[in-house]
Parts: structure tokens; sequence; C-alpha cells
């Protein structure tokens, strides 16, 4: 039997329960008495909180104290409900005044009575659609008049006036027993999904974006990784924080600018991206071994990017794989250092360059040489001990007696010519 999908098959489904309209609406009926929303009154988000030891101490991370938005009557604190976070490996805990849904599922003691059940919570609901903040604050409870009104009888009896302005009224989202780090920004932008995205965002200009190269003359906003490739090749972006110099106004999305961007992972499948970097090419690598430049490169690649890059291992090694070329450039020094161990330097080819990439002349053998000169030097040494004090060449014996100081000062020093670090072969 075919399926059917779409209208169709609504359609069909429709027509199929006419005859049993009341027990669907019996079953709607008794889906709604197990969801309601509500709103965030607390959270335990540490260990704190006055009721971490009642609710299940660490167990009991992301509990919300909750008010019906529907309530007429108002709770007293103390009388507050709680819910649980229902995804344990997704924390997107609310803030105190946004809005969530709630499921009633069963406890953690369900193995006992099936019956016994509680509420949990997904995800704040997107009133605003925002990623920074979702907060509805009750209005009931919360003040709305902005500070400049806020008078005194005896400064209105001075002659200060309650004047209304643009003033914003500051709403608390943290916790009203312990408080709380969290302060709202207006500067926050959502990112632009494009169409097929998937994007995880979080409050504060972090996000990972699961995307593709869109090509589309109708895009308003544009991107910087669609240059080249086909529509639907994977890039997958990680970001950590906004320019500094965006837009003061949140509301508006913005795309990835890996030049801007304070801290970017860029992966890659057929993208081209112009990332701007201080030294343009590879001045240590041969003109015919050059890699493609940066910003023209279309193929995979992994892309890290920000002011400061840093590699640590804890107990294993670094290692630097290419079957090409590796490129180490600066602006400032590049320094090998070893605390316990030897700086290796070695070619395969037998062919390492010092200085510059075209170097052809040879590293003299010190050790070898050193020994080869010390054997002439003590030979010279003899010589011109000869020639000083030979009666029939007097004119010669001062140059010989000089020749042969020096001779013998070198031949004292004759092992510290080579360097005590550096080795060849």
């Amino acid at each position: 039997m075919k399926s059917k999908y779409g209208f169709a098959g609504v359609n069909s489904n429709l027509n199929s329960g006419r005859d049993n309209q009341s027990a669907v609406q019996q079953q709607i009926k008794s889906l709604a008495n197990n969801f309601i929303f509500a709103r965030v009154v607390d959270i335990v988000l540490d260990d704190q909180h006055p009721k971490f030891d009642t609710l299940g101490q660490w167990s009991s991370m992301g509990t919300i104290f909750y008010e019906q938005v529907e309530a007429s009557a108002k709770l007293n604190p103390d009388e507050l409900n709680t819910a649980s976070p229902l995804l344990p490996y997704i924390k997107s805990y609310p803030v105190v005044n946004e809005i969530v849904l709630l499921f009633l599922a069963p406890n953690n003691s369900v193995g006992l009575n099936s019956n016994t059940k509680k509420y949990f919570y997904l995800n704040p609901v997107a009133l605003w659609n925002n990623q920074h903040l979702n907060a509805y604050p009750d209005i009931e409870l919360s003040t709305t008049t902005q500070p400049s009104q806020n008078k005194s009888y005896q400064q209105i009896e001075e002659g200060q006036t309650r004047k209304s302005s643009n003033e914003e009224i500051d709403y608390d989202y943290n916790s009203p027993i312990i408080g709380g780090t969290f302060s709202e920004r207006s500067n926050i932008h959502p990112l632009l999904a494009y169409a097929g995205d998937v994007i995880l965002e979080g409050r504060w200009g972090n996000s990972i974006r699961f995307g593709s190269t869109t090509k589309s003359d109708s895009i308003i906003y544009d991107n910087n990784w669609s240059i080249s490739g086909d529509n639907g090749n994977p890039i997958t972006i990680i970001r950590n924080g906004q320019p500094t110099d965006s837009n003061p106004e949140g509301f508006l999305p913005i795309v990835e600018n890996i030049n801007r961007d304070l801290s970017s992972i860029y992966l890659t499948s057929n993208q081209q991206i112009p990332l701007i970097t201080s030294i343009k090419n590879n001045p240590s690598i041969n003109s015919n071994e050059q890699p493609e430049s940066i910003g023209s490169y279309n193929g995979s690649q992994v892309i890290l990017s920000s002011d400061r890059l840093l590699f640590n291992t804890k107990t294993d090694s670094i290692l630097l794989n290419s079957q090409k070329t590796i490129s180490l450039s600066s602006l400032g020094t590049i320094g090998l250092y070893s605390r316990e161990g030897d700086v290796v330097i070695q070619s395969a080819k037998n062919n390492v360059r010092l200085g510059d990439v075209s170097a052809n002349q040879s590293v003299m053998l010190g050790d070898t040489f050193m020994e080869d000169f010390a054997d002439l030097l003590g030979k010279l040494e003899n010589l011109t001990q000869q020639l000083s004090i030979e009666p029939n060449l007097g004119v010669s014996t001062g140059a010989a007696a000089s020749a042969k100081t020096q001779i013998t000062l070198m031949l004292t020093n004759i092992k510290s010519y080579v360097s005590k670090i550096v080795k060849t072969i």
C-alpha cells in the first residue's frame, strides 16, 4: 500500500478519524494536562543555594522554581514548585523571568510507583526569538517606574518633579536568593541562518554553525565562505566572540567573519576562506614547493584564527605531519628550545639550508678540521722554532718568532674554536 505524505497524508488521517472525534478531543485534553507554561522564579546553579541539600545536592543542578504563567494567584516563595531539566546531555539553563515549557513525566521513584510523576522543563521559550535573553518579567511584581521618577516626598517639596524619560528599566535575571552573574547586553547579535543550516548559539556571541556553501543573488546578507564550491558543500564554523565593533543594535543578525570575530575554527570542504594574515608568502620555502596562498585555497582544510594560539600536551607529544610542506613564518623571533632533550634538524635528502632558501655553501666539519688544523699548527710551530734560532737567517728570525708565538696561542685555544652545542655530520 502506497504511503501518503504531506497534506495528502494529513487529510487522509483527518477523514479516517471523523467518527472518533470525541476520543481525539479527550486525548488532546489529557495531553494538555501533562504540560504547562511557567515563569522561572529561581534556579539552583551551585551548592550555595539554600535548597541545595533538600533537592538532592549536585543532582539538583538546573532545578528551577516556577510559577504558572496562567495562574491568577501568586504563590509564596516557600510554596513554589520545582522542575528539573528534561535533557541531561544538553545544559541550557534558563535565567530568572524566562518562560519554559514543563512536561509531566515519571520521576526517579518510577520503580516503586509507576504513577509518581514530576515536571521537567525544556529550553526557554523563544518569546523574543533572541538567543541572548527571552525573559518576560511579571509586571505585577516588578516595578515599572523609571529611575528619574523615583522621587521622595522631601525631594518633591524641594522642587524636584517626577519626569518620564527614555531611561531603561533594569530587571534582575538572577536568583533572588543568592544572586548571580547574568547581565543583559543589548549588543549581542543573532546569527543569520541560511537554508538547511543547523546552528547552536550561546548567549554571548559564541556559536557552532553546521552549514554549507550558499550561492544566491537573493541573499541580502552575504557570507565570506561561499566564494567557491557548489551549493551544499559542507562547512562547520565554531566562533567565540562577535566583532568588537559590531552594530550596537543587537537585534540585527550577522554572519561569521574570520577576520573580525575574536576566535574561530573553520572546517571546510570546498570553500575559499579570505583570511587576512601578516605574512603573505612562505619565504623559507622554494618557489617550486610553495603551498597555495591562504586566501585562494579552496580544498578541505582546518583553519584556527585568534589573537593567540597555544598547543599544550600533558603527558605525550605534539606531532606535525604534512604530505607536502610545513612553513613556520613570523614577524618576530622563532625559537626552538629543549630543556631535557636534543634539537634535531634533519633532511633525508642530506640538504639542510641555513640562512636562506638558496644557501649552497657547505658547513665545515669542525671536529675533523680542528684535529687536522692542530696537527698543521704543531708542525708549523716546530718549523718556526727552528727558524727563529737559525743564525744564518737573521732577517727571518724575528718574523719566525712572532709566528711561533701566534701558533702557540692558537694551539692553546684550539678546543675553544668549535661549538659545544651545535653538531653536524
